[in-house]
């Protein structure tokens, strides 16, 4: 017997940077995916194909992780923390092989998609029932564990399908609550034309959120106060789209790439990307999506009625084709 689980890219609408921070996010999911293609094996070893490495190892080293730490490969980290999540649940060995339909060098959240992946795959292999939110939960803990921050926004966006709310959990002296993932209505996904364009280069996440740090820890309080209008922006837009007001939405897109320009994470490249985009007519909004300081630009709309100076200049760049998809992580089973 044999098994495919498979998760969708994902891509960040709004709330960049201050979901990190307790505000909320609005993400969606993508119709490029990431499968991973499971067979049970008579050995009690785990073997692991994949496009970026290949790996070997026994599930006795797995359930003793702590004492093996050449398990964590670099390139496979979060399948193999997943792996450890569930190992106490595996009673035999595993052939694994992840096939994905995008690069994992652009925006589109591969890390997130692998592990939302693996986790609903290994949750019905090892027949665990648990819950999307109870996955995110885990997922998310593993996330920490591997880049010591992170929302999850990306693997929730990931786990759900289509349009999200996502509010992170949040546990101080003030507020409590767990994490929530609120999928939007399907129509909403259904009439959301996005446009991608790469611009060439990434920074790690971690690296960019630490480079804010430093820019801002002078004015510690301004940047509060930025996160917080961050969080207002992202609210009231999902708000607009609720409400079916889409002019008002894209309105506040605009609004939340100005603030990101504030917070210092645009830079020259993506700049001007955003405005070759806002040069065609078929555009509604565009803004950085993602971290930042390079990655992607997301445009809400076609790129249509473009003059040809500007797609010209686009052609120096990388278009990718997404569409919104409402069809989140599963698993199928198969019989030899």
């Amino acid at each position: 017997m044999f098994w495919i689980s498979s998760a969708p890219a994902n891509l960040m609408l709004l709330g960049e940077h201050s979901v990190v921070y307790g505000y909320p996010a609005l993400a969606c999911a993508v119709d490029q995916r990431i499968e991973v293609q499971w067979s049970k094996t008579d050995q009690q070893t785990i073997c692991i194909q994949s496009e970026l490495a290949n790996f070997q190892f026994t599930l006795d080293e797995l359930k003793a992780f702590k004492n093996h730490p050449e398990l964590d490969h670099p390139k496979l980290r979060f399948v193999i923390h997943a792996l450890k999540a569930f190992a106490r649940h595996l009673n035999h060995g595993l052939q694994i092989e992840i096939i994905s339909e995008f690069s994992s060098t652009i925006g589109l959240g591969s890390s997130a998609a692998v592990l939302a992946a693996t986790l609903h795959g290994l949750n019905q292999i090892t027949e665990q029932n648990l819950s999307n939110i109870e996955l995110f939960n885990l997922g998310h803990e593993i996330i920490l564990t591997i880049q010591g921050r992170g929302s999850g926004t990306d693997l929730a966006a990931s786990l759900s399908g289509g349009v999200i709310l996502f509010e992170p959990a949040l546990h101080d002296q003030k507020v409590s609550r767990p994490a929530n993932i609120q999928k939007l209505p399907e129509t909403i996904s259904q009439n959301m034309p996005l446009s991608l364009i790469y611009c060439g280069y990434k920074t790690p996440t971690a690296e960019v959120l630490n480079q804010v740090v430093e820019q801002w820890q002078a004015e510690p309080e301004q940047l509060k106060r930025l996160y917080a209008l961050m969080g207002e922006t992202t609210k009231q837009a999902c708000q607009t789209l609720l409400d079916g007001k889409l002019e008002h939405f894209y309105a506040l897109c605009d609004v939340y790439q100005d603030l990101m320009d504030a917070l210092g994470v645009n830079d020259k490249t993506l700049q001007s990307i955003i405005d070759l985009m806002r040069q065609c007519s078929g555009i509604q909004a565009s803004k950085i999506s993602g971290s930042g300081l390079g990655d992607c630009v997301l445009g809400f709309g076609n790129l249509t009625d473009c003059s040809e100076t500007v797609k010209q200049s686009m052609q120096t760049f990388t278009q990718l084709n997404v569409d919104v998809t409402s069809l989140g992580t599963y698993t199928d089973f198969y019989r030899n």
